[in-house]
């Protein structure tokens, strides 16, 4: 079975979409002028899985309408008042319904995901193996509260994170099941958009990914870390403008959209 996955293009944000032969995820919705990643499901999303709910992560919900996903995956943990704050403090009207819509659906599914679809049932998911990490502690800052996504398909290992921040990345670290997982990474999108803020030489040294993603834009007012990552990953020969060439970090700023296709054990990874 094949798994797809397409990092999008959307300047500063973020979304990936996930595909198997059996459901469409999206990993955050982001979304920019020219580019909504809803319109890539056509109407059928199973799961919408949100790190968390900062506006580059789910600008998207304000077009999202009627198209509603079967489940969703968030950290439910989060405040309430840190969502309002955030909203409450802008006054782009696409921006409130996005928080709006983000609030609605977090009180829409309140009941347990049941089994047959669940995002965890590999029989019904595509023969994904999904598992999800979230920060056990409080804090005054949404982005400590980001999900981290563990992926694993036919032995490709991808990581996916939010905006995660050095204590979110101190207690995954801590973690002896989010140690096991995530050994040896294939694919690892980095959090924080690549910021150096948000880089962790530890963790890096326990992942040793082979490539980084980064979702970035130009605007991006942090240092960027890219120079970091990319002396910490193996590396692997990717497909660039349909040649092989030896990668170690993309960024969507610079490579545009990036697609993944794992299959038979093996991936191929295209911009």
């Amino acid at each position: 079975m094949t798994l797809k996955l397409r990092f999008f293009d959307i300047g500063h944000g973020c979304s990936v979409l996930i595909e198997t032969e059996t459901v469409k995820i999206l990993f955050d919705l982001g979304m920019c002028e020219n580019k909504n990643p809803l319109d890539y499901v056509n109407g059928n999303l199973y799961c919408l899985i949100i790190s968390h709910p900062h506006l580059d992560h789910i600008s998207g919900l304000a077009e999202m309408d009627d198209r509603k996903p079967k489940t969703i995956l968030r950290n439910k943990s989060i405040p309430k008042k840190l969502i309002e704050e955030s909203r409450d403090s802008s006054d782009n009207p696409n921006a409130i319904k996005a928080f709006n819509q983000y609030l609605k659906l977090d009180k829409d599914y309140n009941k347990p995901t049941p089994h047959e679809i669940s995002i965890t049932n590999t029989d019904y998911n595509g023969g994904v193996t999904f598992t999800s990490f979230k920060p056990e502690h409080e804090a005054n800052d949404l982005n400590y509260y980001s999900l981290t996504v563990f992926m694993e398909h036919e032995g490709v290992k991808v990581l996916l994170m939010g905006d995660n921040t050095l204590s979110n990345i101190e207690e995954l670290l801590a973690n002896d099941e989010f140690k096991k997982h995530t050994e040896d990474i294939d694919i690892f999108l980095a959090p924080h958009h690549g910021r150096e803020s948000c880089y962790s030489v530890e963790l890096m040294n326990h992942l040793k990914p082979k490539i980084t993603i980064i979702s970035d834009g130009s605007d991006d007012s942090d240092n960027s870390a890219v120079d970091r990552y990319n002396s910490k990953s193996k590396g692997r020969t990717i497909i660039e403008k349909g040649k092989p060439k030896l990668r170690k970090c993309l960024t969507t700023r610079n490579d545009g959209d990036i697609f993944v296709e794992i299959k038979d054990g093996d991936s191929v990874i295209k911009c």
